[in-house]
């Protein structure tokens, strides 16, 4: 399991998305409720992308069907594979992370500009 493959989406989705969306919804109404509403949203897609990328099987990997000799084949679906990349519960987590992050700075940094 290499943390490296996660680096990319955590930096895209929290970082750069995450700051577009509370930057941007900030910045045009300057309203802290909205602000607010936008970390309430993260804590719902935190809630949602972690609830699903956690379940597995009972037993957490299964017997791939063609794989020959019983191969072991892992079905978690948090960790990206040999796949196209990161699964979308895995992203909506860490976009999850990047909103209430930065609403978090938002609200700080900018309390007093905020109605």
């Amino acid at each position: 399991m290499s943390y490296r493959r996660l680096l990319r989406p955590l930096a895209l989705d929290a970082g750069l998305l995450g700051l577009l969306t509370v930057g941007g919804a900030s910045a045009l109404t300057r309203s802290g409720a909205l602000v607010l509403a936008l970390a309430g949203a993260g804590v719902l897609c935190i809630a949602l992308g972690g609830g699903t990328a956690g379940q597995v099987s009972a037993s957490g990997s299964a017997f791939a069907e063609n794989a020959g000799l019983g191969a072991m084949v892992d079905d978690m679906g948090i960790w990206p594979g040999s796949g196209s990349g990161v699964s979308g519960r895995v992203r909506l987590l860490f976009y999850g992370v990047g909103l209430v992050t930065w609403s978090v700075v938002v609200l700080v940094a900018f309390s007093s500009h905020l109605r």
